[in-house]
């Protein structure tokens, strides 16, 4: 079909950070997380120098300001000082990327495969923010014009493949409740056995969370299962997570074993 126009659902606004079942904590002073439906936030704006017009290999440039002027050097998370995202709204297409600084704005190459709408999407934590707290996420929207394929997200499956490793999802396609706290249980095994998972990027495995509906995103890492940060002998990686309405989410986990990364991709409903 012919792609008419950009979806304006991508604007819309929900935050899937809802706090715990009662009674819950007074809101974190560190919380400054946002899903990157918006180009602007707590002071911060990423303006899109170079996005792609087409199919093939392209370039993404975002400069990003803040209240002293372009921003080139944030904290580092994850051995990064910026993590990079492109999806398409039909929550295909998924992309992680590390941009670097060229000519003051946050530079990476992408390759888009087909037409359609997407977004980019920018997560970074300024200097100068306490210990602990989340990212900023910002994002940009654009649209490749033509003939597109658009993907149906799929419906949820207990378990994904990537090469010789099959990840489960430990309670299998069970809906999960909205407003309270989820831990989320994955398993990766190679040949029926735990795998032997190493490190990328700082941990073991990282699960973007994508909300269907609007596209809001919220990254997630596992929760450390040792206090020498040594790797899950069963390969089963845990993440906290909660979410304030009910629908579905397309997940997106990436780890690394024998030397590559892999990635296997979830689809979770909320009641």
């Amino acid at each position: 079909m012919t792609l008419a126009g950009f979806i304006g659902a991508a604007y819309l606004f929900l935050d899937s950070r809802a706090p715990a079942a009662p009674p819950a904590p007074a809101p974190s002073p560190v919380a400054y997380h946002s899903d990157g439906l918006s180009d602007a936030y707590d002071g911060f704006r990423a303006e899109a120098l170079s996005l792609p017009a087409g199919r093939g290999p392209a370039t993404v440039s975002l400069r990003v300001t803040g209240p002293g002027g372009p921003v080139t050097d944030f904290q580092k998370i994850h051995t990064k000082p910026v993590h990079m995202y492109v999806l398409r709204d039909d929550l295909s297409g998924y992309q992680h990327l590390h941009p670097e600084v060229v000519d003051g704005a946050w530079t990476a190459p992408v390759t888009i495969t087909d037409g359609g709408a997407y977004r980019v999407y920018l997560e970074f934590v300024p200097y100068g923010r306490p210990a602990g707290a989340e990212p900023t996420v910002l994002g940009v929207p654009f649209v490749i014009a033509g003939d597109t394929t658009m993907v149906p997200v799929p419906a949820p499956q207990p378990e994904d493949r990537s090469g010789p490793y099959t990840v489960r999802r430990l309670d299998g396609t069970a809906d999960l409740t909205s407003g309270t706290q989820t831990a989320l249980q994955f398993q990766v095994l190679r040949d029926g056995r735990p795998a032997t998972l190493e490190p990328y990027l700082g941990a073991y495995a990282h699960l973007s969370n994508f909300e269907v509906r609007t596209q809001g995103l919220k990254h997630l890492h596992p929760i450390a299962t040792s206090a020498d940060g040594s790797a899950p002998a069963d390969g089963v990686l845990a993440f906290h997570a909660a979410f304030a309405e009910r629908g579905d989410k397309r997940m997106f986990l990436q780890f690394q074993a024998g030397g590559q990364v892999r990635q296997v991709e979830f689809t979770i409903f909320t009641t």
